[in-house]
């Protein structure tokens, strides 16, 4: 249980608190902290929201989505690309909506992550602030695959927000449960440049984790896979999965198979997420 709840009035305080106290876990939204069988259990809170990270700015062709930005927000917001906006819808709850941050979503690199596949295939970039041993405070930006390949290089890290290009890319999500309300079995985000290059293809899946299928990413850049039947295959014998109350293995691969092979579609056809 939380048995300290401070509020950070800089992000060097907020890091510095992170530093002196064990148990201890920036508050965001706070939907996932000591909730039952969360991962994220801590008896020090250290609110964010005095730190004006819930912005939502604009910079020619690029658009800056502050770490504290609710799934909400991003889902109304006119600034956001439609595929980032219908990642946050797949947060069926309004009041979750209005409560889970972008940030922490994306931040626990879960199986169950709405947000995480589909930022990943879209190559966004990711804003940190860390203090040194030596009590510097500095800032960074890392590649979203960075935080995802090295997650264990990067906590107690400050996620500040994200950097994603809105145009000049394709970029799709799609999500399987048997509700909005429910778990989802598989989580799918696909990328990719115009001409093929640059291929992302991630898959959460529900008691698994996020997984980056590079096998299949290679064979579509080097042309060995033309055809969404073709895909289909490749991600199915690649993706790890394991049975669940949401679902078998089997059919795990299945849909994660068929759905990365929709987007895929999607993309031969000159489509837009």
């Amino acid at each position: 249980m939380i048995k300290k709840f401070l509020v950070a009035q800089s992000r060097e305080e907020a890091l510095n608190a992170k530093r002196s106290h064990d148990k201890s876990v920036f508050y965001a939204g706070g939907t996932e902290i000591n909730r039952l069988k969360s991962t994220v259990q801590a008896e020090v809170a250290i609110d964010l929201s005095k730190l004006g990270l819930n912005k939502i700015e604009e910079k020619g062709d690029e658009l800056i989505i502050g770490s504290m930005a609710t799934l909400q927000t991003i889902a109304t917001s006119s600034a956001v690309p439609s595929w980032l906006k219908e990642a946050a819808l797949f947060c069926g709850s309004f009041t979750r909506r209005n409560m889970a941050t972008i940030g922490g979503n994306f931040a626990l690199m879960h199986g169950r992550s709405y947000i995480g596949p589909v930022l990943l295939a879209s190559r966004a970039t990711l804003l940190i602030a860390t203090i040194s041993d030596k009590g510097k405070y500095f800032e960074d930006e890392v590649p979203v695959r960075e935080y995802h390949e090295h997650i264990a290089n990067y906590q107690g890290v400050l996620i500040l927000g994200f950097r994603i290009r809105k145009s000049g890319r394709f970029v799709g999500t799609l999500r399987f449960a048997v509700s909005s309300q429910n778990r989802a079995a598989v989580t799918v985000g696909f990328g990719a440049e115009k001409d093929s290059s640059k291929v992302r293809v991630y898959a959460a899946v529900y008691s698994v984790g996020m997984l980056r299928l590079k096998e299949t990413e290679n064979k579509i850049e080097k042309g060995e896979i033309t055809t969404e039947e073709g895909l289909a295959k490749s991600v199915a014998a690649e993706v790890t999965v394991k049975s669940d109350y949401t679902g078998s293995g089997e059919y795990k691969r299945y849909i994660a198979g068929e759905g990365v092979a929709m987007l895929y579609g999607e993309f031969l056809k000159g489509g837009r997420r």
